[in-house]
């Protein structure tokens, strides 16, 4: 090769490396970021928020779509609250959390998501979500707001509580059963670090 060959290819490389570059965006509990689990029982609907976790997004900007390199989500089972102390106790036994005591989501691989308007961007992210020892690969429609401080990521996604091997809790020796399936609603900003 070349010197001037070596140098284009060089300067290529570079270039190439500069527009891919990722960046790593937090999100932290507050009232604007959101983890909220909504289900179902015989006798009225329920919800219960999350109030704490770590979220961590790598991301790079391209020309009309972001790049997800990693979202990274870690839950303590024991910070989901419902506001009532024997449904959290009931949630926390189903979900053994004393032998589990964090929920996880990792990807497992990078996603290219499509603008679909100015500053919003869909796809569906494939990763590992770990409940209650139990990891299953779980694909999720994701969706993110861009604005000058950073990212808003929105999604929803139904789960079966015993695809992670938990029984759906129940109360008052049975009479009152909760639906097999919940559905997690997610607003989270991140924020560049």
């Amino acid at each position: 090769m070349t010197h001037s060959k070596f140098i284009s290819a060089f300067i290529l490389l570079f270039t190439f490396s500069v527009g891919f570059a990722q960046s790593q965006f937090n999100a932290a509990p507050g009232d604007k970021n959101t983890i909220i689990i909504e289900g179902t029982s015989n006798i009225h609907d329920w919800e219960i928020k999350v109030e704490d976790f770590t979220s961590k997004l790598d991301l790079s900007q391209e020309s009309e779509s972001v790049k997800i390199g990693s979202i990274n989500l870690t839950i303590p089972v024991k910070s989901l609250k419902s506001g009532k102390s024997k449904m959290d106790k009931n949630a926390y036994e189903a979900m053994e959390a004393d032998s589990y005591e964090m929920i996880f989501f990792n990807s497992t691989s990078s996603t290219l998501m499509k603008e679909v308007s100015p500053g919003v961007y869909q796809a569906n992210v494939k990763g590992d979500l770990t409940i209650s020892g139990t990891t299953k690969q779980v694909e999720i429609p994701l969706e993110l707001h861009k604005s000058s401080a950073g990212y808003t990521l929105k999604a929803e996604k139904d789960l079966k509580m015993l695809d992670f091997g938990i029984e759906p809790p129940t109360a008052l020796f049975g009479t009152i059963t909760t639906g097999e399936i919940v559905n997690i609603i997610f607003n989270l900003t991140h924020y560049k670090s």
